[in-house]
């Protein structure tokens, strides 16, 4: 299911989209061993411009929570840490 959000640079507001995060964690013997977070906005093309910018981009969700990202590719955002 996607949830609504607005992305920013810095301070400067690019775009009202929808996301889709999951994190997946791993555990060993009940101790956090990896944790990766995997990001999917729509529309892509709200970010499209920012493909291999060396600039974050954060992701305010519904919450409230933030999410620190970078565009890689037309399709992938990679996330930098977990939900703060």
């Amino acid at each position: 299911m996607l949830e609504a959000g607005k992305v920013f640079k810095g301070q400067e507001f690019i775009a009202d989209v929808k996301y889709q995060l999951s994190i997946t964690t791993q555990y060993d013997h009940g101790v956090l061993v990896s944790q990766e977070s995997h990001l999917r906005i729509q529309p892509a093309t709200a970010i499209n411009p920012y493909i291999g910018d060396t600039d974050k981009l954060t992701l305010l969700m519904r919450d409230g929570k933030k999410q620190d990202f970078y565009v890689a590719s037309l399709d992938e955002c990679k996330c930098t840490g977990g939900p703060y």
